[in-house]
Parts: C-alpha cells; sequence; structure tokens
C-alpha cells in the first residue's frame, strides 16, 4: 500500500503562540518581559468547561502504563477534538478571541504573548472545526510511543527542533525500530506548552502556518493510533512529540 508520510513541525514558545513550520520557516516572537493584568478586583472566569464532554470514554490512555499524566492529558484532548471538532472549538478554543488585542493574547493573570495572526487564526479554526465531520478517538501505541520518546530525549539532550534526530533519522525510520506501520504516519511537535488543553489547541489553531498542517493531521479521520512522548526542553521548557498512524504492528 501507498506510504505517506505528513511531514509537519510546531514550535510554540513558552511566552508565545508564534510557531515555525519546517518548510515555511517562519520565526517565533516572543515577550522578553511579559505582562499580566492586574488581580485588583478580578476573578478570572473558567474558560475551559468539560460538563459536556464524556471523559471516561474518550480517555483512552487511561490504562497506558508507559505515559505519565502530562502525556494521557494530551491524548485526552486529541480525542475530545477528533470526536466532537465544533463542541472543542466552543468550549476550548473560540473564548480565546476576547482576549486578544491586535497580535497580543492575554488572558487575566497569565504572561502575554505575542502571535503572528491575532484572532484572525483562532477565528479560522473555530470555523473549520465547526465544518469538520465527527470521527475516531485515538487508541494509543506503546511502539509508536517508544519512536516518539526517542524524539523527544534526543531533542531534550541537543535543544534543537525539528524532525531530524541527531542521528540523522526521520520519524518513519524510528517508528520502524519498534514495528511496522501501514497506510500513512504523521508526526507534530510542539515545544513550551505545559497543559494537555494548550498543547492541542496550540496545534489547532497552526498560528503562522498557512497551510495548517498541524491541524490537518490530528483531525485526519484516517489516523487510529497515536504515540506520544514529553520531555525537558533548554530553550522551551518542554518538547512534546506526538506521533500518528493508520495502522501498526508491533515487533515481535
Amino acid at each position: 500500500m501507498l506510504k505517506l508520510l505528513l511531514y509537519t513541525i510546531l514550535i510554540l514558545a513558552i511566552a508565545s503562540c508564534g510557531s515555525l513550520s519546517q518548510h515555511l520557516k517562519v520565526s517565533t516572537v516572543s515577550l522578553k518581559d511579559p505582562q499580566t493584568h492586574p488581580t485588583e478586583g478580578w476573578s478570572k472566569p473558567d474558560l475551559w468547561p468539560a460538563a459536556d464532554w464524556s471523559l471516561g470514554e474518550l480517555s483512552t490512555a487511561v490504562d497506558a502504563e508507559f505515559l505519565d499524566e502530562l502525556e494521557k492529558d494530551v491524548i485526552l484532548h486529541l480525542n475530545m477534538a477528533r470526536t466532537d471538532p465544533a463542541l472543542y472549538a466552543h468550549d476550548f478554543i473560540e473564548p480565546r478571541i476576547e482576549y486578544f488585542t491586535g497580535m497580543l493574547y492575554r488572558e487575566l493573570e497569565e504572561p502575554s504573548l505575542i502571535t503572528r495572526e491575532g484572532a484572525e487564526a483562532v477565528e479560522e479554526c473555530v470555523s473549520d472545526m465547526e465544518d469538520t465531520d465527527l470521527m475516531s478517538a485515538l487508541v494509543p501505541s506503546e511502539g509508536i510511543s517508544l519512536a516518539a520518546l526517542d524524539h523527544a530525549l534526543d531533542l531534550s539532550l541537543t535543544g534543537d527542533t525539528g524532525h531530524i534526530g541527531s542521528d540523522r533519522s526521520e520519524f518513519s525510520a524510528r517508528i520502524e525500530r519498534y514495528g511496522q506501520w501501514l497506510v500513512s504516519i504523521g508526526e507534530v511537535i510542539s515545544y513550551g506548552p505545559t497543559t494537555g488543553r494548550e498543547i492541542v489547541v496550540g496545534l489547532l489553531i497552526d498560528d503562522g502556518v498557512s497551510d495548517r498542517g498541524h491541524r490537518t493531521s490530528i483531525l485526519n479521520p484516517d489516523f487510529s493510533l497515536v504515540g506520544i512522548a514529553i520531555e525537558e526542553h533548554s530553550a522551551y521548557g518542554n518538547v512534546c512529540v506526538i506521533e500518528f498512524a493508520v495502522d501498526y504492528t508491533r515487533a515481535p
């Protein structure tokens, strides 16, 4: 069967919603001295409701002992976004619009973030997800997660970014170390965010990436398996490597 490689990367800095695409080479900008809203007289609203979600059904990684809690949280949000894109956009993406001033995004009591597209990218993401069909939840794969861990550890040790490992390996070769993938695979990488929600929302909005390739990978209805690993990163705080596959057979 034809093997199609989906090469995508997202660079999301700790104090920036900007992104860097490997093929577009768009640079990240961040505030050196982030500002916050004044706290006196303010109470931070609950922007991220989860009451309408069947979290038990979507927590496909809950028993995956090879993943930590943050990695499981990322998979939960991936599954929320896939199984009901319109509701996910309404609950977790659209509320962000009111916190923009030009290119600056600032929630109450949170650091200021400089984006490349401002609220336009958020509005476009919401519109796109409202028109996206529901799809199946992803199931975590230990073998694919080992491939993600190889690259996350490599990036953690070197402080580099990108899909190519220090040994010049591509993600297809790393996945093949642990088994055989079928039809197609994809990889997205997030740097900086420390919650599953922010990792997934950043990839979906895809600020500064014209082809929205990271959103396309997450919302690819053909993918059924996911592997993930999160490690520390010297420049961005942490790095999250996510691998997708249509099908995969673990090596004996």
